[in-house]
């Protein structure tokens, strides 16, 4: 590619947020409007620029570089690829400022004739999709160069008098003009609303007579295209005329419409305006708004949608399960929208056979000869991912477009309660070709989005037994199912000299037997141990049971222990013990924090565990496995302590300021298959290590779930909780 040297001027350079440099200045040939730019000639971006030639004839420019941390940089060569592909040269920056008002002051100064046209360019510039707002308070800069050129270039022509916005964030203004441009929204240009922030919006505007007025002058009714800012923080609405920018102030004494009664005004309005094509855009752009009401019953041609459930996440985004029997395609687009957002639902759903549905409309007339046998796939689930911002109280509803007009369907949002996740995940097809892209996409940001804003399980201690002043080991015995028979746990305990200085504490999580409380306090009091009922019903499974407890343990070591973990001899908590204070396990480092697992036994004294290693794979993926899992315990020769990638949650010691530590980034996953692992790999993150004690041996009863669940939402709680470890542990996975 050749070079083609330019002579420029750069009169201004300003920094609009870590990406972005506006440029102010003269140059003797065309800019291209949309190009490459290199920096030094290796870093790729985007230039965007406008010129326009002055009196005198001299050319002059507003350009914009967008590049990832632009504004770490020093670059001594820019180069803009023309459409030609020849590279154009700019001269070397040597002053950039971060101040807005240094560019509209060098423009003022130099083309004071030419600020209209300088904000047509810098409102191009600004609002197109390659200068996009960045990080949030980014825009800051870009609302302070677009106020100071509306400020400077834009004259008074008229007041805003009533203001009203539409539920979906659309601004309706009756006022009164001079030059205010009338038509429909995709032939007018953007007028800027200046408020906290400057921001363009599409119209809609069309003028009617009003006999206060001179005869320059006349009403006006426009729409502008949400989301728009609250109408009492607006300030001014700038707007550009035949013969440059000028604005609508806002009337001191202006009306602000209730919520809800923008659509009706405006509809009522319609009567008196003026223009046919005028009143035609305006009247479209009124019915394309929704007022709460559902109208998709009310289309004539044959089409009706039904909803099953919808669930959002805020913050993430929404799940919408339903039907759309929609036989002759006369459905364009299916919408959701609210709270600003706007998102295509039917361009990624997935859709699902609805015999129930073509039966129900069978004997429909409107359908009568339209449903074909065995064509039933008329339901879909789809998700839309939401931007920052939206309010948690936003309401929602779906836009169906047709190709002569448009309805509405209200979406009444579930909470991200644990059933409605559960349905949810029900609701999807784990065979889906696009299951992987789904739970990566979607299921997996909103679970994860769920689960962070979930409280953490509340717990009331209930001191049972003996007191006990200062407890050698904190056991933690969660339970978390119907089970009454930790009595057994206990006794085992009371039969060991070990746990004769132990505080037990026994968690009662959801789901926990109703006599267990009073089954424990006996237990307690017969063998004189010092027990803690912990009472916390919130706990869904054993691990958030170990969680609500941890307030409660008294002790600098905490006992993991699962109620189905039996001891087969006395004395093993003091060889976990020994290990933990003296660890020489090769590989292990002396000075970390130990968690220590002993060996466990299937009730046939198979492994069930004998640690936890990773093991690279194919193409350098990384899994983890349990050692020696179903070998006859004969297989197991080492006596001493053997560091190993993970312990085992159903019994293992480790310090208590460690198990706060991991627990303090909790993750969160929908079973318990990954719990015990990703637990394990946070005890290292926080700084520990893991060991395996094999001459210490229990029993680790197999015993089946007490809640039957059902299979497909178990292969999907799997698929997602895959992903959510995977995205949790890549980065330490593959060092």
């Amino acid at each position: 590619m050749k070079d083609r040297s330019t002579k420029a001027d750069i009169t201004a350079a300003v920094l609009l947020d870590e990406d972005t440099l506006m440029l102010f200045g003269a140059i003797d040939q065309p800019l291209p409007a949309d190009s490459v730019v290199m920096l030094d000639g290796m870093i790729d971006g985007r230039f965007r620029g406008g010129c326009w030639t002055d009196g005198a004839g001299e050319r002059w420019f507003l350009g914009a570089i967008r590049v990832a941390g632009l504004a770490h940089m020093r670059p001594s060569r820019i180069e803009i690829e023309d459409a030609q592909g020849k590279h154009l040269l700019l001269p070397r920056l040597s002053n950039v400022r971060t101040n807005p008002a240094h560019l509209v002051a060098a423009l003022r100064e130099v083309q004071p004739q030419s600020l209209d046209v300088a904000l047509d360019v810098a409102v191009t510039l600004l609002s197109g999709p390659a200068m996009g707002e960045g990080e949030a308070g980014e825009g800051h800069r870009r609302t302070r160069l677009l106020s100071g050129l509306a400020q400077e270039a834009s004259r008074p022509d008229g007041f805003a008098e009533v203001l009203g916005r539409f539920r979906d964030g659309a601004l309706m203004v009756q006022g009164w003009s001079h030059g205010f441009p009338a038509g429909a929204s995709h032939v007018l240009p953007h007028v800027l609303v200046e408020a906290e922030e400057v921001r363009p919006h599409a119209i809609a505007a069309a003028p009617f007579h009003r006999p206060d007025l001179p005869d320059d002058a006349a009403g006006l009714l426009t729409v502008l295209e949400g989301p728009v800012a609250a109408p009492d923080t607006i300030r001014r609405i700038h707007f550009r005329a035949a013969d440059g920018w000028r604005h609508l102030a806002i009337f001191e004494h202006r009306q602000l419409l209730a919520d809800g009664v923008a659509s009706a005004h405006a509809r009522d309005m319609l009567g008196q305006l003026q223009g046919d094509a005028a009143r035609r855009g305006v009247a479209a752009a009124i019915a394309a708004r929704y007022n709460g009401v559902e109208t998709v019953s009310q289309i004539q041609a044959p089409v009706r949608m039904g909803l099953d459930m919808a669930v959002r996440v805020p913050g993430a985004g929404l799940f919408v399960c339903g039907w759309l029997l929609d036989p002759t395609q006369a459905v364009r687009a299916v919408t959701v929208k609210g709270g600003g957002m706007t998102a295509r639902l039917d361009a990624d759903w997935s859709r699902l056979a609805r015999k129930d549905v073509s039966d129900a409309f069978a004997h429909d007339p409107l359908f009568a000869g339209r449903l074909l046998p065995g064509n039933d796939g008329h339901g879909f689930t789809a998700f839309a991912r939401e931007p920052a911002g939206i309010a948690a109280d936003a309401e929602f509803h779906l836009e169906l477009t047709l190709a002569d007009g448009i309805a509405f369907l209200p979406l009444p949002c579930q909470p991200p309660t644990g059933d409605s996740l559960r349905r949810m995940l029900g609701a999807v097809n784990p065979d889906s070709p696009s299951i992987d892209r789904v739970v990566s996409t979607h299921l997996g940001p909103m679970l994860r989005t769920a689960a962070s804003a979930k409280a953490a399980p509340s717990s009331v201690l209930h001191p049972m037994g003996r007191a006990l002043k200062t407890p050698r080991v904190s056991v933690i015995l969660p339970v978390c199912d119907g089970r009454e028979d930790v009595d057994l746990n206990i006794a085992r305990m009371a039969n060991d000299p070990d746990f004769a200085e132990t505080e037990i504490l026994v968690v009662a999580g959801a789901g926990t037997h109703e006599r267990l409380a009073g089954m424990v306090r006996q237990a307690a009091g017969f063998y004189r141990l010092a027990v803690g009922f912990v009472a916390a019903p919130t706990a869904a499974d054993p691990f958030e049971a170990m969680a609500a407890s941890l307030p409660h343990a008294r002790a600098d070591r905490v006992l993991l222990l699962s109620p189905s973990v039996l001891p087969t001899e006395r004395g093993w908590l003091s060889a976990l013990e020994r290990a933990i204070r003296k660890p020489n396990a090769v590989g292990s480092a002396a000075l970390a924090p130990v968690m220590v697992s002993p060996t466990l036994l299937y009730e046939d004294h198979s492994v069930r565990f004998a640690g936890i290693v990773a093991v690279e794979g194919p193409g350098g993926a990384v899994t983890y496995e349990r050692r020696f899992a179903g070998y006859p315990r004969d297989w197991l020769k080492d006596q001493e302590a053997s560091a190993v990638d993970a312990a085992s949650a159903d019994c293992a010691l480790l310090p208590r300021e460690l198990l706060m530590r991991a627990m303090a980034d909790g993750g969160r996953y929908l079973g318990l298959e990954p719990k015990g692992l990703d637990l394990c790999l946070r005890v290292r993150a926080a700084g520990g290590s893991c060991l395996w004690l094999p001459k210490v041996r229990l029993v680790a009863v197999d015993e089946q779930s007490r809640n039957a669940r059902d299979p497909r939402l178990e292969r999907m709680s799997t698929l997602v909780d895959d992903w959510s470890f995977a995205e949790r542990w890549k980065a330490s996975i593959a060092a």
